[in-house]
């Protein structure tokens, strides 16, 4: 008899159709499209002339405008658009089936035509002095027709019928696949013909996907093995992402979110490979905040920002850099404090004879629920506080709710405090004199106010009796505003360090990179975010230094925070494993005669 608790991952969908209910409009704008890139191919000044008029109109010796298509022509690669799919189809269903249809398919109508076609580049018919060209340019004769466009045109046909799509939203990967598109003109790279006779091959292609993958689908997707096997392929196309040699500098943001973003994907496919379909679907709502991130950072940092972070970073005394990350380990081990005394005081209340985080067990526990914020998407790993705090002590998920509630509202406060600290404007003096005047008048304020709601609304004593429990402590509140000065000194001494900034502009900057964790939407580890939300500071400080030098030392200032988040746990458990052993073979001596 088989056991009920083993978990069965879910079945295979019904096949249907296999095509949207707008095929036949899909179709014909397929054939529209394809027979516009052919008569446009037959007619060369006009080609030429509408080359020149978009690829002029792109503005691509801006060096933003490089970073936006140069980020969208790597988006639009064969292996990005892979990644793209395996990250947004978590139900097991059409889209994976259709990208096994698709990728031959895509692969034969490009290189086929390409062969015979053999159309000269508009780099080599016209020359590099004639147009804008973004990063290498192609001198090859396979122009005709845009691969980019192809793989574009027939992801989104594949995508708007099979993610359930409803209203405005079928349109948003059509709006994005023609960006895609339209870069391969910005970056010089197509002719206007090779990119509508791409585009239109492509939503072909997504179509014919669609029937096959509906005539035969493949089961095997649906099982776990099926599903570790695509976790295993997302992380060999993370690191090909992440290698490739795409010919765009510029654009080298776009590889590394793609990449990061394949990581996530595949680490959550493989944790979840026997779980019922859609169980992981959070990971979906990664992909959007990731190819925003990488555009924007594409454009912030620009090209040229290697040479220049390298430069900044040799000039950084050698000593800077453990001192940094000691700081940070301070800043870790403040907070760990200030778990240990929450629950301590917690503890003593409601349980007297159970024991309570230690400062091990709390530094342990800060570790692993700041490196699950970090990875895991849309801050999921939050859940990861009241959990460790269940599993391992036995603390009720609603009393670790509350807390977390606390601890958050904690730190906006005081990073909010911080802030105008370091961007109001105004003179040092008065700022600071302002936000003393502010902690005063909330001090005197927020207990009336609390009181008066109170009177109001009967509830709410209840509902802050049980929040502010055991907490108003002071203690609590000094470990607070000393881990945010604690680790905005060394974030922002680290990022003047490297911009050559004065000493408060650099606090200025990364007060404001740790404000932007508080947006709601964000790419994995607040990547793009953190980057733009320093360089905006900067503008609005007035920083004397190139916005991509300031964007790339954020760059590395983030990257200093997030390995260090990373590390730090593995670093940690691995001294334990090491204590545990001595103490054991200590143990295993002094017992023997």
């Amino acid at each position: 008899m088989s056991d009920p608790t083993v978990s069965r991952p879910a079945p295979h969908p019904p096949a249907d159709d296999g095509a949207p209910r707008w095929q036949g409009l899909a179709w014909a704008l397929a054939l529209l499209l394809l027979g516009a890139g052919g008569w446009l191919h037959l007619q060369p000044a006009l080609n030429q002339s509408l080359l020149l008029s978009l690829n002029r109109l792109a503005g691509g010796a801006h060096p933003a405008a490089a970073g936006l298509w140069g980020g969208l022509s790597v988006a639009g690669l064969g292996v990005s658009a892979v990644l793209v799919v395996l990250a947004l189809d978590r139900t097991r269903r059409r889209a994976l089936n259709a990208l096994l249809w698709g990728v031959p398919l895509g692969l034969l109508f490009s290189r086929l035509p390409k062969s015979l076609i053999d159309s000269a580049r508009p780099a080599r018919a016209l020359g590099t002095q004639a147009l804008e060209v973004i990063g290498t340019p192609l001198l090859n004769h396979a122009s005709m027709p845009s691969g980019h466009a192809l793989t574009a045109g027939a992801v989104a046909t594949v995508l708007a019928a099979t993610l359930g799509l409803r209203g405005w939203r079928v349109l948003l990967p059509f709006v994005i696949a023609a960006a895609v598109a339209f870069s391969r003109i910005a970056v010089g790279a197509h002719w206007p013909a090779d990119v509508l006779a791409g585009a239109g091959l492509g939503l072909g292609v997504g179509l014919l996907s669609l029937r096959l993958s509906a005539r035969w689908p493949a089961a095997w997707l649906c099982t776990a093995n099926g599903q570790r096997a695509l976790a295993l392929l997302e992380w060999g196309l993370a690191v090909a992402v992440a290698l490739l040699p795409t010919g765009l500098p510029v654009a080298a943001p776009v590889q590394w979110t793609l990449a990061f973003l394949g990581v996530c994907s595949g680490l959550s496919r493989w944790r979840h490979a026997g779980a019922p379909a859609g169980t992981d679907q959070a990971v979906a709502r990664l992909v959007l905040p990731s190819l925003a991130a990488g555009l924007l950072l594409a454009m912030l940092l620009r090209e040229g920002m290697g040479a220049q972070l390298l430069t900044a970073l040799a000039q950084v005394p050698l000593w800077a850099w453990p001192l940094a990350v000691a700081g940070l380990w301070g800043s870790y081990g403040l907070r760990a404090e200030r778990l240990r005394r929450e629950w301590g005081t917690w503890g003593r209340t409601h349980r007297p004879e159970a024991r309570m985080p230690s400062l091990s067990d709390s530094v342990d526990l800060f570790l692993t629920h700041n490196a699950a914020l970090l990875l895991l998407p849309m801050r999921a790993g939050e859940a990861g506080y009241p959990w460790l705090l269940h599993r391992r002590f036995g603390i009720p998920v609603a009393e670790s709710v509350r807390s977390l509630v606390w601890l958050r509202l904690q730190d906006a406060l005081v990073l909010a405090l911080l802030g105008l600290l370091g961007l109001a404007p105004g003179p040092a003096w008065l700022r600071l004199a302002g936000v003393a005047a502010l902690v005063l008048l909330l001090w005197g304020l927020l207990p009336r106010l609390s009181r008066q709601l109170g009177q109001w609304w009967p509830r709410w004593q209840a509902l802050q009796g049980t929040l502010v429990a055991h907490r108003g402590d002071l203690t609590g509140w000094g470990l607070c505003v000393g881990n945010w000065l604690l680790k905005l000194a060394v974030l922002g001494g680290v990022l003047a360090l490297l911009a050559g900034l004065p000493v408060w502009q650099g606090w200025s900057g990364a007060v404001a990179g740790e404000l932007a964790a508080a947006l709601p939407i964000q790419a994995p580890a607040g990547l793009g975010s953190y980057e733009a939300a320093i360089w905006a500071a900067g503008q609005w400080v007035g920083a004397a230094v190139p916005p991509a030098v300031l964007a790339g030392a954020a760059l590395a200032v983030h990257t200093l925070s997030l390995v260090t988040a990373l590390l730090t746990p593995l670093i940690y458990r691995a001294l334990l494993w090491v204590q545990s052993r001595r103490s054991s073979a200590a143990g295993s001596s002094s017992a023997r005669p």
